[in-house]
């Protein structure tokens, strides 16, 4: 897949495979992007985590009041925001 980097983005890539701490510009961007990958990755556990949680939930037969509920998915969404302040 073919991607045209700013100007500055590439000026950045083009000099540490020039320094030669990286052998090529995939090199870099494959390093640069590793805590995003990272990141995505758990974000994905934690959604696929509260899906089941969610289908559990669904199949539990005992009711929960609205306001039980706002309170916990409150506490799961400060929960989340401290773990990945980029989740909200």
């Amino acid at each position: 897949m073919p991607v045209k980097l700013p100007p500055d983005i590439e000026d950045l890539v083009l000099a540490r495979v020039g320094s030669g701490d990286f052998a090529s510009p995939e090199e870099v961007l494959r390093s640069a992007m590793a805590p995003w990958i990272a990141r995505e990755q758990s974000r994905l556990l934690a959604m696929s985590a509260l899906r089941s949680k969610i289908a559990d939930g669904d199949a539990d037969e005992v009711d929960v009041s609205p306001v039980a509920l706002r309170e916990h998915l409150d506490s799961v969404a400060i929960s989340l925001q401290r773990h990945d302040p980029d989740a909200a």
